[in-house]
Order: structure tokens, then C-alpha cells, then sequence
């Protein structure tokens, strides 16, 4: 069962597990595009998803919406017996990140990521390796998506900012800038909404006579709906225990 399945990522999901032999998509639910069709799918009301969940009754609940919407829709999914969450809402703040934590741990399992893709992890590790040698630099992330996008900075962009703090200890993000004055010891975080843009994240290291520039760029949403797919089928890989996994959990790729 896939919600937010009107939006550009949610109708995405839902056509990539269609198009797997081993998964069965049972509802599409929204608060918008209400009877509209997804292949032969048809969008259901979000208002009921109590009665959803409870006649349905889902191996997995994927959420692709907004943070309220998300922390209601999993309170709802485990009250109705649901085991396993995927959740790719990006936006949360540290309290609801909490709260989130608060709500599974013990009771389901989830795997929870700001970004599915398979190249965008590699790439977090690849930033995180290479800030351990330019500690030191300037760090900068420019990240653009399509008009629509709603948070900024994006959740990929702030797990970059995360990673750059663990590992150099620079706290404090700098959004955009104006004014007289020179750099000072931040890192700088800058937002651009353009066009259809899917996502592009860059992340520079600035030094006294070099400059290195590290960037993933997303062509279509077939690379989030992948890692979705493959988040799905590690849930049933083998019994997991009740709490929150990551990606990199999922991928193995670092272990």
C-alpha cells in the first residue's frame, strides 16, 4: 500500500511494484487525485485510511507524503497491525524525527531514508571519505530540484550537512547568503527551484589553489522507486527487528 501516491514519487512507487512479479500493490491511497487512475489502479481517499488499513491489511505501508501527514498515516498503520514501513517524506524536524523513532522502535520495522537512490548513498560515503582528508576546506552544497518541491533545503541535503558535521565538527549551516562580510567557519547550504529538475546535489571542498566538486545527479524517479523496491523485498529477506533501518542497511554496502 503506497500513500501519496498522487505525487510525482508516490505514482512512481506504485508503478514500480506493479511491475514486480513478487509484489502486489493493494491500495493507492491520496488526498488528491481521488479516483484518478494509476495503470489500472485507482487512487483512494487518504480521509479513510483507518478502514483501508483495516480491510486491507498491508504487508507494508510506503509513505511518500508530508511530515504530519507521515507520523499520522504510521500511528494509524501499527494501531491497524502493520508491520513494515517504508518511509521516503523528507522534511521532518528533529522532533518529529523523534517522535517518529518513538513510535516504531518496538513495534515495527521500518526503513526510513531521505534519499533511496542506490548511487545517492554511495555518494554520502564518498563525501564522508572525503572530508576526512580536506578537514579543513571550505565546504559548500548547492542542491536543485523541480518548482514543485516544497522543503528546503532538501532531505538529501541536509544528510550531506549531517555527514560533513560527524566527521570535522563544524556546526553551523549557512543558508544562502547576502550582505558585506567575508566566510566564515559554516558550511554553506543553497536551495534552487527551476523547471522539472528531479535532483541534483553537489557538495564543494574549497581550498587555497584547488577546488573539488562531487555530484550525483538524478535523470528520472526510477532510481528512488528502485531503492523503494529493494527496501521492500529486504524487509522479507529474513526477520528483522522493530526499528528503524537505513538504506545503507538495506544495501549492506559498508559493513
Amino acid at each position: 500500500m503506497v500513500g501519496g501516491a498522487n505525487g510525482k514519487m508516490g505514482s512512481q512507487v506504485c508503478k514500480s511494484i506493479m511491475m514486480e512479479d513478487n509484489l502486489e500493490l493493494v491500495a493507492a491511497v491520496d488526498i488528491n487525485g481521488v479516483g484518478n487512475l494509476i495503470d489500472d489502479i485507482e487512487i483512494k481517499d487518504a480521509s479513510n485510511i483507518k478502514d483501508i488499513f483495516k480491510y486491507l491489511r498491508p504487508d507494508v505501508y510506503v509513505d511518500f507524503t508530508s511530515p504530519d501527514a507521515t507520523i499520522r498515516n504510521i500511528k494509524i498503520a501499527i494501531e491497524k497491525g502493520v508491520k513494515n514501513l517504508v518511509i521516503g517524506t523528507t522534511g521532518f524536524s528533529k522532533e518529529q524525527e523523534e517522535e517518529i523513532a518513538n513510535l516504531v522502535t518496538g513495534k515495527v520495522t521500518a526503513v526510513i531514508s531521505p534519499n533511496f537512490s542506490i548511487g545517492v548513498n554511495v555518494f554520502w560515503r564518498i563525501i564522508e571519505e572525503a572530508a576526512k582528508y580536506l578537514n579543513g576546506y571550505d565546504f559548500e552544497i548547492v542542491e536543485i530540484h523541480h518548482r514543485y518541491k516544497k522543503d528546503s533545503p532538501s532531505g538529501t541535503a541536509n544528510k550531506i550537512y549531517n555527514i560533513l558535521c560527524n566527521v570535522t565538527g563544524k556546526k553551523v549551516p549557512k543558508y544562502g547568503r547576502e550582505g558585506f562580510s567575508e566566510r566564515g567557519e559554516e558550511i554553506g547550504i543553497h536551495s534552487v527551484r527551476l523547471g522539472d529538475v528531479v535532483g541534483d546535489h553537489t557538495v564543494f571542498f574549497g581550498g587555497d589553489g584547488e577546488r573539488l566538486e562531487v555530484t550525483h545527479r538524478a535523470h528520472s524517479r526510477e532510481a528512488f522507486a528502485s531503492g523503494v523496491i529493494r527496501s521492500i523485498n529486504w524487509l522479507f529477506e529474513t526477520k528483522r527487528d522493530e526499528k528503524i533501518y537505513s538504506m545503507t542497511d538495506v544495501l549492506g554496502f559498508f559493513r
